[in-house]
């Protein structure tokens, strides 16, 4: 939280002006990096929604990904779905074979323009 308040948490607040920021004040580790929601309760996924930062800046935007869900949040096993989302600030979804799980994990494996960071607004998590 050196620099700013980029608290996991504000990847699903409902707040587009907060986000979600991997460490650059102190150090800027490197990919991947991940964010990892507890949903509550385990239901058929089927969808994640991306929305990038929405402030002007562009760093931490993802640009590869990999999508992972877990029955206990230990045992991730592999991505249900990986690509790449495209450099704007427009809300992106990604759907994925329906998959029963209450975890779920957003990876970014690199950034727009080849930085160490992620950023992101809000997370949104469809299935049934």
């Amino acid at each position: 939280l050196a620099g700013e308040n980029g608290a996991a948490t504000n990847a699903f607040d409902g707040n587009l002006n907060t986000i979600w920021h991997t460490s650059w004040s102190d150090s800027s580790p490197t990919h991947p990096h991940d964010i990892q929601i507890n949903l509550g309760e385990s239901s058929e996924l089927t969808s994640l929604i991306y929305t990038p930062r929405q402030d002007g800046g562009v760093n931490g935007r993802i640009a590869g990904y990999e999508i992972f869900v877990s029955a206990d949040g230990v045992n991730w096993g592999t991505p249900v779905t990986t690509g790449t989302f495209t450099n704007s600030t427009d809300i992106q979804e990604v759907t994925f074979t329906p998959t029963i799980g209450q975890f779920i994990r957003l990876q970014s494996t690199s950034e727009v323009n080849g930085n160490p960071w992620a950023a992101v607004a809000e997370i949104d998590v469809y299935g049934k």
